[in-house]
């Protein structure tokens, strides 16, 4: 169903249904309020304040320090896209918010959402990407800027979701000792695989920015002694050599295939005989019908880098080219719309 159609009534839905009024002007409008309201909603701190406890628009204004006028005005909008709740003039979290936006929960991604205001101007230079194929790049901000916090903070509560179950189904050779992430960021996957192989130390290789955050993130975890960082760039930097496992999430979608083809041969030469390659990321499935969803995503890749969504079969000769057995798909059920992809160094 199109975002014009999100809480019509009866007669508006109809109307819109027969095209008798231009949605393509609600989309325009109304997917930038959308949004904006939940964002603003964790950035004010109001999805945080009603979390510990229902309070009417005038206590949230002034616990926080806002605005009455637009402090409600907000709470009403969170209340319409099902964010809030509210009885007799007092506002709290939804059951399916308190979940997602609560500080407190584990499943919490409130991180994530206040981060995403990063892409408002990516979105919003889409026609000029469209014009000269400049996209607007995730990774060039200095090493030191906020942006890398906001970004790792999101990454880590989405991977949180999904690690002790990647944990659990990947298949490393027997008592590993060593694992190389690429790439990996806020280093969680490692931390977990540490957590179950009790002989193995990862080292994360990551650009400057992400492992300063990721080495903070490690280090409040008590597991810097088995999850270690170095600056690098995964298309230059030198891998190393004698690694049980090598672990490539979410790095496949921001390179060329000539980068790609080049870091798995490299990756093939830092592996021991035997060694594990999971290469998790999204990937296009031609010949099958696309969502609205995968098509965003398709395009928000090369907002972010220029690069594209590649297919499976695409991978599979470039790790055929590298010297990798056929890889072989393992399911994971809190990744829709992402593969994770396994495959062996022969030996």
């Amino acid at each position: 169903m199109r975002l014009a159609l999100r809480g019509a009534n009866p007669a508006e839905w109809l109307a819109l249904r027969a095209g008798l009024v231009p949605d393509a002007a609600a989309d325009a409008w109304g997917g930038m309020a959308l949004s904006g309201v939940v964002i603003a909603g964790v950035r004010s701190g109001i999805t945080a304040r009603l979390a510990a406890g229902d309070a009417t628009a005038a206590e949230v204004a002034a616990d926080l320090g806002l605005d009455p006028l637009p402090a409600r005005l907000l709470l009403d909008c969170l209340r319409s896209a099902g964010h809030v709740a509210e009885r007799s003039g007092r506002y709290r979290l939804s059951r399916r918010a308190r979940r997602w936006l609560d500080p407190a929960s584990p499943l919490s991604v409130a991180g994530y959402v206040a981060g995403a205001a990063d892409y408002w101007p990516w979105w919003a230079g889409l026609d000029e990407t469209v014009r000269t194929g400049i996209s607007s790049g995730s990774h060039g901000a200095p090493s030191d800027d906020a942006y890398w916090r906001r970004y790792m903070t999101g990454q880590l509560e989405l991977a949180r979701l999904s690690a002790a179950e990647v944990a659990r189904k990947l298949p490393l050779p027997a008592r590993p000792r060593a694992l190389l992430d690429i790439g990996g960021g806020h280093g969680l996957y490692s931390a977990r695989l540490a957590e179950r192989y009790p002989t193995l130390t990862a080292t994360v290789l990551d650009l400057p920015g992400s492992a300063a955050i990721g080495r903070e993130m490690i280090s409040a975890a008590g597991l810097a002694d088995r999850v270690r960082f170095r600056d690098g760039d995964a298309t230059t930097a030198d891998l190393g050599t004698g690694y049980d496992a090598v672990l490539c999430f979410n790095v496949v979608h921001h390179l060329t295939p000539e980068a790609i083809a080049a870091l798995f041969r490299r990756i093939s030469g830092a592996l021991k005989p035997g060694g594990t390659l999971a290469v998790l990321d999204v990937f296009a499935e031609p010949g099958r019908r696309a969502s609205a969803h995968a098509d965003v995503l398709a395009l928000f890749v090369y907002l972010s880098s220029g690069a594209r969504v590649h297919t499976p079969r695409e991978l599979d000769g470039w790790l055929r080219d590298a010297g990798f057995a056929p890889p072989r798909k393992i399911r994971i059920l809190r990744l829709p719309g992402l593969s994770l992809r396994v495959t062996t160094k022969p030996g």
